[in-house]
């Protein structure tokens, strides 16, 4: 089993890299997913030297190239050089991979709602891009290309390359007081943009009478009408149209990663899975048989407190996985795990199971104590 740790760029500099990676060397870590392009953030850092929280704008943390079109990476602010290239020139041991969050982005979202993610009711819901959108697609395309170019990258993992989580819901300081459950929720984020009912209807799917139906159902359960706690799955068996709707997102999803495969070239691609819930990935638009032609392995971020739960997760979505290798990620601290025994057992099944690659949540992030808890875990299966 090999081991890899999940980082920031910042937490990398204040520390100063090589630091780092004595540290991570010592408590057995071989690889360092690193934070490319990522999602608007509050950070709380409990062992950095500078600071203990940092708050960042969606980003790149590295210089992007020129091929990009509509959409493009914007340089974090406080980035007066290539971080990616800074970190990697100070790393002699860490293989360097990039993690590379894709349609979750609120900053190009605000200044290009016409490529976001459109609810049932006409709302742009302006932290997600849409993947239908050609625009988005190029985007993503192009940022896989641009990371596979570089000579610092072992891997490249996607994160939220997708519908986002199913959900209608990912801003900050959310206010909602109506009880949609899963079901509104799913509703609420189905995409009903241009480009995805043009698809749609390419393929014999009466688009408009989907997105009535979605948005007729969501206000049924506002009122009461319909029931919040209804499975997704209960409700598009008796709802064709949205049903048949849902399925051209896992057709234009399995085509851009198609694209995507392209642009990374020979350098590996991962996609993390489990959102909102390990085997239903349906509910993002992705099909997880179908995806892997596209990729070079799935990472399950299972930030559970035992190992029963994190084995459940993984045979959840091993049983939809069609030959490509299935990673693992755990959270081996708050909120998730609390004592050393927990996570040793942990990392311990899941090498029996023949887990090939576990990663950690997240290097800055940890306190001391979670670090050292992945240190005797390491070392229990090491011998």
């Amino acid at each position: 089993m090999e081991f890899a740790m999940w980082a920031y760029p910042w937490d990398l500099l204040d520390e100063g890299p090589a630091e780092v990676e004595r540290r991570l060397r010592d408590i057995g870590i071989d690889e360092l997913n690193l934070a490319t392009n990522y999602h608007t953030v509050q950070a709380f850092t409990p062992h950095s030297p500078e600071r203990r929280t940092l708050f960042a704008r969606a980003s790149s943390y590295f210089e992007p190239g020129p091929e990009y079109g509509d959409l493009e990476p914007v340089p974090y602010e406080k980035m007066d050089s290539d971080w990616v290239a800074d970190i990697a020139a100070d790393l002699s041991e860490l293989s360097l991979n990039s993690w590379t969050v894709g349609c979750h982005n609120s900053r190009l979202g605000m200044a290009n709602p016409e490529y976001t993610l459109e609810s049932a009711h006409g709302d742009d819901l302006i932290f997600g891009l849409c993947p239908s959108q050609p625009a988005v697609q190029t985007y993503l395309s192009a940022l896989v290309s641009d990371l596979a170019a570089r000579d610092e990258f072992a891997r490249i993992e996607l994160e939220t390359f997708d519908y986002f989580y199913g959900t209608g819901f990912g801003w900050h300081h959310q206010k909602i007081h109506a009880q949609l459950g899963t079901l509104g929720e799913f509703l609420l984020g189905l995409c009903f943009c241009p480009h995805c009912r043009e698809n749609a209807k390419a393929a014999g799917v009466d688009a408009e009478r989907a997105r009535e139906t979605v948005a007729g159902a969501l206000d049924d359960i506002v009122a009461g009408d319909v029931a919040h706690d209804r499975s997704p799955e209960g409700w598009l068996a008796e709802h064709e149209t949205v049903a048949a709707y849902v399925d051209v997102r896992e057709q234009t999803l399995s085509s851009l990663y198609a694209r995507l495969a392209d642009a990374a070239g020979t350098t590996p691609l991962g996609y993390y899975v489990g959102a909102p819930e390990p085997g239903r990935e349906w509910v993002v638009g992705a099909d997880l048989q179908a995806l892997s032609n596209h990729v070079d392995y799935y990472c399950l971020p299972a930030y559970e407190s035992t190992s029963e739960a994190v084995i459940e997760a993984y045979d959840a979505v091993e049983t939809v996985v069609d030959d490509v290798p299935l990673h693992v990620g755990l959270l081996p601290g708050h909120p998730a795990i609390h004592d050393e025994a927990t996570v040793v057992d942990i990392v311990q099944t899941l090498n029996s199971k023949g887990v090939p690659r576990l990663s950690f949540y997240n290097y800055g992030l940890l306190p001391e104590q979670s670090l050292e808890w992945v240190g005797t875990a390491v070392d229990a299966v090491r011998g």
